[in-house]
C-alpha cells in the first residue's frame, strides 16, 4: 500500500493509517513521507572492507611486491636472482595490488552496474543501450559515458591486426550524485550500423589456437588468445567513473541486414 493523497485533507500514512493535514512526516508514527513514496531497495548494507575477498588479495599482492622490492634493494639477492626478474615481479605485483585494492572499493559503492543492450538489432534500426546503477550510499562525482564501437581485424603482410573504431558515443552522466539504495538508470540511443568490417579472420583463430597451445607452458598467453577469438564484432561500451575509480563493461550486439543478400557482423 501506498500513501494516498485525499485533496483537502493531505496524505494517508501508509505504515499506521494516520490522515495527516499536512507536513513531511506521519503525526502518528513519524515516518517520513518520501520515504513512502520512494522507498528504498531491499539491500544488505555496505560491505566491510575486511569481508572482501579482494581486499585481502591486495594485500597479498602488497606484501609480495614489498618483498620484492626489499630483495631488490639487497645486492646479494639482485646478484643472485637477477636484476631483470625482480624488477618485472615488483611491477606485476605491484599493479596486482593496485588493481584489486580499486576492485575491493568499487564494490563497497556499488551492489549493481549493469550494461543491458539488446542481442540483435537491424541496420538502421535504433540500439538503445541502458546502464544501470544501485549503489549502496547516496554518492556523488558519478560520471558515465557510453560508446558504440567495432572492432575488427586488418590484414597486413605480417598477419593481422586487431583495430578498433569509436562510431558513436554519449556522455550520460557527467559528475553526477546518485541516491542510495535506489536503482538509477540512463539510456542512449544509437543507430544500428551496416556490417561492414570483417569481424572474423581464419588468421586470427589459428594463432588464437597456437597460443592457446603454448599457454600450458605460459599461462598469460591464454588471456591473449581469448582476445584474439573475442575481438571481431560491435560493441556497446560503458565507462563508470566515481572519482579516481573507474570501470568499463563491454557487450557485445549482432548487426544484420536483409537485402538482396544478407550481412551481419
Amino acid at each position: 500500500m501506498s500513501d494516498v493523497a485525499i485533496p483537502g485533507l493531505g496524505w494517508v500514512c501508509p505504515a499506521c493509517g494516520q490522515v495527516n493535514l499536512g507536513g513531511v512526516t506521519c503525526d502518528a508514527c513519524g515516518i517520513a513521507r518520501r520515504i513512502t513514496e520512494d522507498p528504498p531497495l531491499d539491500l544488505p548494507y555496505r560491505p566491510q572492507l575486511t569481508r572482501l575477498p579482494a581486499f585481502w588479495l591486495g594485500l597479498m599482492w602488497g606484501a609480495v611486491t614489498v618483498a620484492g622490492l626489499l630483495l631488490w634493494l639487497s645486492p646479494v639477492a639482485r646478484n643472485t636472482i637477477g636484476n631483470l626478474f625482480l624488477l618485472v615481479q615488483i611491477v606485476g605485483s605491484g599493479g596486482a595490488a593496485v588493481s584489486s585494492l580499486f576492485t575491493a572499493f568499487w564494490q563497497r559503492i556499488f551492489n549493481q552496474v549493469e550494461l543491458v543492450v539488446p542481442q540483435r538489432v537491424r541496420t538502421g534500426d535504433t540500439l538503445k543501450a541502458e546502464v544501470r546503477l544501485v549503489p549502496y550510499e547516496t554518492v556523488s562525482n558519478v560520471s558515465v559515458k557510453v560508446a558504440l564501437a567495432d572492432r575488427y581485424y586488418q590484414a597486413t603482410k605480417d598477419g593481422v591486426e586487431m583495430e578498433r573504431r569509436e562510431l558513436e558515443h554519449d556522455n550520460l552522466l557527467s559528475n553526477a550524485s546518485l541516491r542510495g539504495r535506489r536503482l538509477t538508470s540512463v539510456t542512449a540511443d544509437f543507430i544500428a550500423p551496416f556490417p561492414d568490417t570483417p569481424h572474423e579472420s581464419l588468421r586470427a583463430s589459428v594463432l588464437a589456437d597456437v597460443l592457446g597451445l603454448l599457454s600450458f607452458a605460459v599461462p598469460a598467453l591464454a588471456w591473449q588468445a581469448r582476445n584474439l577469438r573475442e575481438h571481431g564484432g560491435y560493441f556497446v561500451e560503458a565507462q563508470v567513473k566515481v572519482g579516481l575509480l573507474s570501470r568499463k563493461y563491454h557487450k557485445r550486439v549482432f548487426a544484420y541486414y536483409v537485402g538482396d543478400s544478407l550481412h551481419f557482423g
